[in-house]
This record gives C-alpha cells, structure tokens and sequence, in this order.
C-alpha cells in the first residue's frame, strides 16, 4: 500500500528530536505557493518574511540540485502522481540544509493538475546521522513509480507512433476511463514489453486511432 506524504514526512521526523513536518500548497493555474511558519523557518525567514514564489524556491537549491528538483516539480505539474526529493538548499542565512519534499498532485475533473500538497522536512540532522532510512526507502520507491510511468510512455510513443506527450495522454485518458490507476496501467505494459507479449486486453493499443497496435516483438 502506498504511503501518504503525511505518513512518509512523519517517518522523516522520527528521531530527529524537534523536527516538524512544515505542510505546503502549490497553486498551479496560479503559480502561487503557500507556506506554513515552519516551511518559512527551514528556509531561513520569519514567517510572512517574504512571499514565496517558484524562481525564490529554485533560486535557495543548491546548484548542484536545482535542475533536479526544478525536473521533478515540473514533471508532476504537467503529469500529476507524487513529487518525492532530498536536495540540499542555502537558506536566507547562507547555511546549507537538506530537505525532502513529499508531495501529491491533486486533479480537476479533466485530468489537469490543479494543486499540489505535502510537506517540506528538515532532515539535515537525519542526513549527518544517517538516520531516516525508512523515509528514504519510500522516497526510491516514488522515483521507481515515476520512472515506471516514464517507461510506458516511450513504449507507448514507439509502438503507436506518437511524441512522448501524447503517449502521456493515452496513458491518461485510458486511466481515467478504465477506472486503472496510472503506474498500474504503464506497469501492465512495462510488463508486456519485458515479456515480449500482446498489448494488455483494453488498453490504448486496441483504441481508435491507435492503429491497434500491439506490444509484442
């Protein structure tokens, strides 16, 4: 079962003393960032200090994690599913700290990412004590999920012959109307193409306009 961001920020904190998970929004329509006082706090500021925008978030990482987490916050506004990172920023007094940031989309009706929710955590004396190591585990098993679903999409893209976002919105438009949850789906085909068998029974390769084609080799 897949945990929460909630349930993975508070398997950060374990241990860690005073640690709190600080809970943020994302408005995507609107670019607009909600922080709560201890998000503020990881990042240096007082709250209310300054207000939050995607270019002062990216521009606190660190350059050497910047165009990851910049990757990643982008690849689950356009795709939706769950953000998971550990990078390491400078905060407003010129520290470095290490963050992880466990997030999930939330989608409108259409399919389109409206909002992202989860919890920013300061787990920079985790890192220095190697602890957390259950958290870390969980946030390998969300860039395992991703990189499932980045695998279906190259393999829908191949075989139907179609760019990668439109593969993308096949993969999606067959979610949403079998009632099958994405990484399922593109697990299905992952699988198929491992074994070299027909395209799973339902799915996009029998579509109209798909010219029905199959997975097997």
């Amino acid at each position: 079962m897949t945990s929460e961001p909630k349930e993975i920020a508070q398997a950060l904190t374990a241990g860690i003393g005073s640690a709190v998970p600080g809970p943020f929004r994302y408005d995507v329509a609107t670019d607009r960032w909600w922080w709560s006082d201890e998000v503020y706090r990881m990042h240096g500021f007082e709250p209310g200090e300054v207000v939050p925008t995607t270019a002062m978030i990216l521009a606190h990482k660190h350059p050497e994690d910047r165009a990851r987490y910049e990757t990643a916050l982008s690849e689950t506004t356009l795709q939706g599913g769950s953000l998971a990172s550990v990078h390491r920023i400078f905060d407003a007094h010129g520290d470095i700290r290490v963050l992880a940031t466990v997030a999930q989309a939330q989608l409108d009706e259409s399919g389109q990412v409206t909002t992202i929710t989860g919890y920013f955590v300061d787990i920079t004396a985790s890192v220095r004590g190697l602890a957390a190591s259950e958290a870390t585990r969980q946030i390998q098993q969300a860039d395992e999920r991703r990189a499932v679903i980045d695998q279906a999409v190259g393999a829908v893209s191949a075989r139907v012959g179609v760019s990668p976002d439109e593969a993308f919105a096949l993969l999606r438009a067959t979610s949403m109307q079998d009632n099958v949850k994405l990484r399922d789906l593109a697990m299905q085909i992952v699988d198929a193409v491992a074994a070299g068998a027909p395209w799973p029974a339902a799915t996009i390769g029998d579509r109209p306009g798909t010219g029905g084609e199959t997975l097997a080799t």
